[in-house]
């Protein structure tokens, strides 16, 4: 509310007073007294005036108060803020820039120990395999790059044939494959491949047999004999003895696809199965499973509430004569196969890696090549004990069938979230030993093996590789895969049948331009992966 000043009020209020002094003493001057209704009108004059005063003073005062609201208040003035300057570099939207490689094809982007051996270690948060000179290594290998290529059932070589007539000589040929494998994204020769032809200058993985099974027919190897174990300390050294000097060589694969339980055999089972049905008189692993089993149940009797044994067993010196041991739906039953599972596998890795290590303290072992679905947890805890990196063939399967073949045996590892039951069981970081993908397009029949699907084109196969290995990189635990397989196989087929286009080559020596595009592409993105290098990641 405004207030008024007291001036106006002031001087009206004394003359009205006077005026009334005057009216009832009669005692002024002349013409000062008047009578009643003068005064009446005087003192009616004198109060319009003073309203007409008070309101023109009070307009004159709330005019512009009015013109004050009316008008927009300003904005207060703000201090005006900084320029921002852009950071010199913003990780995300910067470019990549591929600082090189040292010879064996390892990433100049980060320093770690040199030890002059390939060997394993985690940067960063996930695992690398490590070059000799020191710096980060992802294996992108080819199982099968060898001049020969894969020969016909009848014994014919298609490829060969036709590099003999290109490049004159094995010695020209690796040559050119190794141009072609640095341009096309590849660092490193993995199983069956002419390693003579690149010792000493490309990356290698070498593959050695130790379990002496035959993967194409089964037949159970007792390991707890000791004429398996004098078996592996007369051969092994042999095997490894060619590569061991040399610092090209990552590693070897103790073996391929080994027979851990049921499996594509007809005839395979359960390996307490396998061994139950071995002779006792000449089997050590069966007198070994006779008390271990002992050991465990104390009781026949508790025995057979977890196992159907032949009809005449009675006592634990009648075993010796059982051939027959059927699971029954119990805990106890699964637990006892999966600890058997684990002895076995206790002894053959426990056996062949104290000989390998003693032959070679410098090179990886590389494991034994799993086949992804049949793997048992049970192995893979063992396995985990001994390798540096854990070998998984790991291919895509017609739909369901996959997860079928994992449900044979509760043990098995599933394939889901890219092999993390793998990793989890076996604590160690994983290659890809196997994978592969094969398209219509070629011509080829790839008709054999069945279980595997069939893409369309060449497009979708360099889709499908560019997809598998992105997962790859996004897992902390892988740190490899080799394609099977460097040349496609013959159409008429090899010697167990397989006829399909998995190669990234024909058997024309011509490249399939859209994969070898891809896999270049996809090369780039593997050191995009390591973190920046400070000062002490550099000691």
């Amino acid at each position: 509310m405004k207030i008024l000043p007291v001036s106006i009020f002031v001087a009206p209020v004394f003359t009205l007073l006077f005026m009334i002094s005057c009216n009832s003493d009669c005692d002024c001057g002349d013409n000062a007294c008047i009578d009643g209704d003068a005064e009446a009108i005087i003192e009616e004059e004198i109060e319009a005036e003073v309203e007409a005063e008070a309101e023109a003073e009070a307009e004159a005062e709330v005019e512009p108060v009015l013109e004050e609201e009316a008008e927009p208040e300003a904005e207060p003035e703000l201090e005006p803020e900084p320029e921002y300057e852009a950071e010199p570099e913003e990780e995300a939207e910067e470019a990549w820039v591929n600082p090189g490689y040292d010879q064996y094809r390892g990433s100049l982007a980060w320093q770690t120990q040199a030890t002059g051996w390939f060997r394993v270690e985690e940067i960063g948060g996930r695992y690398w395999l490590v070059t000799p000179e020191g710096h980060p290594f992802f294996s992108t290998g080819f199982c099968g790059v060898k001049f020969e290529g894969t020969a016909t059932y009848d014994g014919q070589y298609h490829y060969r044939d036709t590099v003999t007539e290109k490049y004159g000589t094995v010695e020209a040929w690796a040559d050119a494959q190794i141009v072609r494998l640095d341009a096309w994204g590849w660092n490193t020769v993995g199983a069956w491949s002419n390693y003579e032809q690149f010792k000493g200058r490309f990356p290698y993985a070498v593959i050695v047999y130790t379990s002496q099974t035959n993967w194409a027919d089964y037949k159970p190897v007792d390991f707890f004999q000791d004429s398996w174990a004098q078996w592996i300390v007369d051969n092994l050294p042999n095997m490894i003895a060619p590569y061991k000097d040399d610092p090209y060589c990552i590693g070897f694969f103790l073996d391929n696809e080994m027979h851990w339980g049921l499996d594509w055999h007809i005839e395979a089972g359960h390996l307490l199965k396998d061994y139950m049905e071995m002779d006792y008189a000449s089997s050590a692993g069966k007198r070994y499973l006779i008390e271990w089993l002992r050991n465990r149940y104390i009781l026949i009797e508790h025995l057979k509430n977890d196992f159907t044994l032949d009809a005449d067993i009675t006592s634990w010196e009648d075993m010796q004569h059982n051939m027959k041991i059927k699971k029954r739906n119990t805990t106890g039953s699964f637990a006892t196969m999966q600890m058997w599972t684990g002895e076995v596998a206790e002894r053959f890795f426990g056996v062949t890696d104290s000989v390998f290590r003693a032959a070679d303290p410098n090179h990886l072992n590389l494991g034994v090549r799993f086949v992804s679905q049949l793997t048992p947890s049970s192995v893979l805890n063992v396995a985990g004990r001994y390798v540096d990196v854990i070998s998984v063939n790991w291919y895509d399967l017609n739909e369901g069938l996959a997860d079928n073949l994992s449900d044979w045996d509760p043990d098995y590892c599933h394939v889901t979230n890219d092999l993390e039951c793998h990793w989890l069981e076996g604590r160690k970081p994983i290659i890809v030993s196997e994978w592969s993908f094969r398209a219509k397009d070629s011509g080829l029949p790839n008709s054999y093996p069945p279980q595997y699907p069939t893409l369309e084109t060449q497009t979708e196969r360099a889709d499908a590789y560019e997809d598998r290995f992105r997962r790859m990189l996004s897992k902390p635990w892988f740190v490899g895969h080799h394609w099977f397989i460097y040349v496609d196989q013959p159409p008429e087929g090899r010697f167990d049948g397989e006829n399909n286009n998995f190669g990234i080559v024909t058997e024309g020596d011509e490249p399939y331009v859209e994969f070898t595009e891809r896999s270049a592409m996809m090369y780039e993105e593997i050191y995009k992966l390591l973190p920046p290098q400070t000062e002490e990641s550099e000691e």
